[in-house]
């Protein structure tokens, strides 16, 4: 457990080598085919990036193929994965419903673990592997209420923003 509150580059090292591990078990061959955009595609849709729109797709086809795969495992309850029209390409989302794990990685963060659940590793290698700088934001959401006696989240939604070339 030291090692996860630790160097920071070493947790970096081990979250990227975990997220790499799994997108190989689950969607080896997958790419941008396997992606599909719940919003319709606009032509301006991505205006100012200067990362391979190509290889983001293909990161997000592995991401969805293996979300499937998590999904009929009972991982997770339903996913959405999207890149908001109106942020140009600058942004991707991608909303966990019934995840499993949430619990844990709500109490490993209040025992100050510096290491994040799998959907981080995953996203996160993906990512690196696509040449893409991002910050994150993760949210842990509970639809039912927003009462603070009553609160426990099911829901994870991470917002990559500021997407750019590594």
């Amino acid at each position: 457990s030291d090692f996860l509150k630790g160097d920071r580059s070493s947790i970096r090292a081990f979250q990227l080598a975990w997220g790499n591990e799994i997108v190989s078990m689950y969607a080896p061959s997958a790419d941008r085919k396997d992606y599909v955009s719940p919003f319709t595609e606009k032509d301006d849709e991505y205006q100012d990036f200067d990362y391979d729109k190509n290889s983001l797709l293909d990161s997000l086809g592995q991401l969805r193929v293996t979300l499937d795969q998590f999904k009929s495992g009972g991982f997770l309850g339903f996913y959405e994965i999207s890149i908001p029209y109106d942020d140009y390409g600058s942004v991707v989302t991608v909303a966990v419903d019934n995840y499993a794990s949430l619990s844990a990685e709500i109490l490993l963060s209040e025992q100050n673990v510096s290491c994040e659940g799998p959907m981080q590793a995953i996203t996160k290698s993906l990512f690196d592997k696509a040449g893409i700088k991002c910050s994150l934001d993760t949210f842990n959401l509970d639809p039912s209420t927003t009462s603070q006696e009553n609160y426990n989240p099911t829901q994870l939604l991470l917002s990559f923003s500021s997407l750019r070339k590594k």
